[in-house]
């Protein structure tokens, strides 16, 4: 047996293995992003807020995320990147530092790119523009990036041979792709192991993110697709209640399906949802977190 990402699998299953070692402190196999608290970032704050409660920004993260919830793997969303610029981005670095913590991933959103293209100038301008966040997150020192597969109408063929590219360059960067159900060519999770086996990257299973397109039971179906070829998990949680009760799939069932099937990697706390919520997030990325450490072993 060897290991992909967190999970053992057999050998010959996928062509790429990494590992990933195990730790007592459960803690250690998570992270805490910047998505979840987005309405406190400038750049996305909701419409229906006139200014921020308690604003964040990349450089407050490290500390405010070690120091609330204790937590050290942080990931960035490229949403909520002030620029690119050495000088910014070092002082990003600087506080990373400083904080002790490690940068996990760094989710590249903020583009409009398509791996997926048919169109060789889109899909060639896609790799080129991707490749300068790439090279943001490893000047930052992440670990992974999170990278689209493609649009849902793309080609599989050519978000391959994207995707295989861009592999090359992370490896001279030191950098893992991930590749996340995220609403594109690679919400059919067939697609997305194809993708992924052929591109020699791993996946990236999200939790929110099937959910409302499939029914429960094609979800957990789709995640069990998908979870052999992990390196990280996206714990990602949707909608609460007054109650603060997660309503919209078992949260819980997601994390023991992932634990029931080996994967020893590190789950990152998430939440998103498609609706204005002013809820407490702080208590959303609490309850995110000690309802993963209850799961995992």
């Amino acid at each position: 047996m060897v290991k992909a990402g967190g999970l053992a699998l057999s050998v010959g299953m996928m062509p790429i293995l990494g590992s990933i070692a195990s730790s007592k402190d459960k803690m250690d196999r998570l992270a805490l992003g910047t998505l979840l608290f987005r309405y406190r970032f400038q750049r996305t704050k909701p419409k229906e807020w006139d200014t921020i409660k308690d604003e964040l920004t990349l450089l407050d993260v490290p500390q405010h995320h070690r120091d609330k919830f204790g937590i050290r793997k942080i990931e960035f969303w490229n949403e909520h990147f002030e620029s690119l610029e050495p000088d910014y981005l070092a002082r990003v670095r600087d506080k990373i530092k400083a904080a002790k913590s490690e940068l996990l991933n760094v989710q590249i959103d903020r583009i409009s790119y398509n791996l997926a293209s048919t169109d060789e100038s889109e899909r060639t301008k896609s790799i080129n523009d991707v490749k300068l966040w790439m090279d943001a997150a490893a000047f930052l020192g992440s670990t992974c990036v999170r990278i689209n597969p493609g649009a849902p109408s793309g080609s599989v063929e050519k978000s391959i041979q994207s995707l295989t590219e861009l592999n090359a360059y992370a490896k001279s960067k030191k950098l893992t792709i991930i590749t996340a159900n995220h609403f594109g060519i690679e919400m059919d999770a067939d697609k997305h192991v194809r993708i992924a086996t052929g591109a020699h990257v791993y996946t990236e299973p999200d939790f929110g993110n099937y959910i409302p397109q499939y029914s429960a039971e094609v979800m957990m179906q789709s995640l069990e697709k998908i979870l052999p070829y992990a390196h990280v998990v996206s714990a990602k949680m949707v909608d609460f209640n007054d109650q603060m009760e997660h309503t919209t799939y078992d949260f819980d069932r997601c994390v023991q399906l992932a634990e029931k099937m080996g994967f020893k990697g590190t789950y990152v706390i998430a939440q998103w949802s498609g609706k204005f919520q002013d809820i407490n997030y702080d208590d959303v990325a609490r309850w995110g977190i000690e309802h993963v450490k209850s799961h995992i072993k």
